[in-house]
């Protein structure tokens, strides 16, 4: 990975680029979004609580670490 100073030089710009500051790529002409592709979009309050999500998340994880411990014979029913 180049670093940021590279990258400037390399595309002609002068202007000293802060660490916070993300890389953005010279704008190209795009097509405008559709409207079915702005309602495909989810936005952060469609998704379930963040809570909920680590929850599940651990929940799935020991399920498979414990169906891994079966298999391979470290838990014997």
């Amino acid at each position: 990975m180049e670093s940021q100073e590279i990258q400037a030089k390399k595309h002609g710009t002068t202007a000293p680029l802060s660490k916070d500051t993300p890389y953005s790529s010279p704008k190209t002409k795009s097509e405008p979004m559709t409207q079915v592709q702005a309602d495909s979009v989810l936005t952060r309050e469609q998704l379930p609580n963040v809570g909920f999500r680590i929850g599940v998340s651990l929940i799935l994880l020991v399920l498979l670490l414990f169906v891994a411990a079966l298999y391979y014979g470290i838990i014997k029913p």
